[in-house]
């Protein structure tokens, strides 16, 4: 297991770097990128953009575009601070000063710059941490009721293959799937948001927010938020607003893995070493869980744990359809903005979470099945 993990690691370090350089030269180097759109606001007389001349120049130095493509990267990666100690100061740039502790640090140790869009002029870190919360209510929000629901129900309708309750759950299991996102999104707010939705209007059943995380005012009559006399800003106002976009991603993610679930236990219940434990004489539920079940969560377990780099990420539909100010909706304001500091951590920091979900992938297979060894 020891020379497994080393040999993982190294695999690991190598598709890390790999995946800063492909982020770094598909971003920096393409046209139409970060100059160009300052220069063509500039030349257009945008005057919200708000960038002269010298501060183009000084961005251009800050991203690293002077150095050339290679130690541009380098600097990205691991900070500009240590070029002295090669003889390279000209490679730093005219904000640099190393006796000052002013150097970027690079992304390998924390600093991923300094938004220039998004947040001008705050780190790159600050603006991501104040995201990230959102984030996390959200998607473990969305992960652990799925996953809840998901198994169980996968495990009942592979069970009790060809019934009632099956052809029930394989039908929300195609729905759900070929569900849009957005559409489904559009629909819950139409249908349990604001004093407009027919179930208000129709039964008087207190609607829900539409949006944001919190209330900017105090909650209005009719409203769920009223109805428990909940304080703007509290952690039952947040509760109350995450209701609507974890039911979205919640019905999402149950759609998919419940049928996954089914798919994965109708092949083990039909394994020899099942029916040989039938043969033996224990109970059902005990040859369903011990024997069935462990190898069942297998294969589900390899997508389970690659939504590790999902709960960093968000989903980026949904946190826009409900305005809901997490990482995906970061993401994708950045790129709107042409804000490539942020961007580009958003990128770096989902492909480290995805190679450490392959890694967390592989140890789990042992704990769920023993046999399984990496020698």
């Amino acid at each position: 297991m020891t020379n497994y993990l080393i040999r993982r690691f190294i695999q690991m370090t190598l598709v890390v770097i790999v995946s800063s350089m492909a982020i770094y030269f598909l971003l920096w180097l393409a046209p139409g990128g970060p100059l160009d759109e300052l220069k063509l606001a500039g030349a257009g007389g945008r005057a919200n953009q708000g960038f002269t001349e010298e501060q183009i120049q000084r961005i251009a130095e800050y991203l690293g575009l002077h150095r050339g493509p290679l130690w541009g990267y380098v600097a990205w990666l691991t900070g500009e601070d240590w070029f002295d100690s090669i003889g390279r100061s000209d490679l730093q740039t005219s904000t640099c000063r190393a006796a000052e502790n002013t150097c970027s640090k690079g992304v390998l140790r924390g600093d991923f710059g300094t938004s220039w869009q998004v947040a001008r002029g705050s780190p790159v870190s600050t603006v991501l941490a104040s995201r990230l919360r959102n984030t996390l209510i959200l998607m473990i929000s969305a992960t652990v009721i799925s996953l809840a629901i998901a198994i169980p129900i996968g495990i009942i309708s592979a069970v009790k293959q060809y019934s009632r309750l099956d052809y029930v759950v394989t039908s929300f299991s195609f729905f759900g799937t070929a569900m849009p996102v957005f559409w489904f999104g559009l629909m819950m707010i139409i249908l349990f948001g604001g004093n407009q939705s027919p179930l208000y209007k129709a039964f008087g059943f207190p609607y829900l927010p539409t949006g944001n995380v919190t209330y900017v005012r105090p909650p209005q009559a009719g409203s769920l938020a009223a109805l428990l006399n909940v304080q703007a800003g509290s952690t039952m106002d947040i509760a109350i607003h995450a209701i609507l976009p974890t039911l979205v991603l919640s019905l999402l993610y149950m759609a998919g893995w419940s049928r996954f679930m089914r798919s994965s236990m109708l092949e083990v219940l039909r394994q020899d070493y099942v029916r040989t434990a039938r043969a033996k004489g224990l109970r059902e539920r005990l040859v369903i869980i011990k024997h069935a079940m462990r190898n069942a969560l297998i294969p589900l377990i390899t997508i389970v744990v690659f939504q590790i780099p999902g709960i960093f990420g968000g989903a980026t539909i949904t946190e826009t359809v409900f305005n809901w100010p997490g990482m995906g909706f970061l993401y994708v304001f950045a790129l709107g903005a042409n804000d490539y500091p942020v961007a580009m951590a958003f990128l770096f920091i989902s492909a480290v979470l995805v190679v450490i979900a392959s890694l967390l992938g592989d140890i789990l297979y042992t704990i769920v099945d023993p046999r399984i060894r990496f020698s």
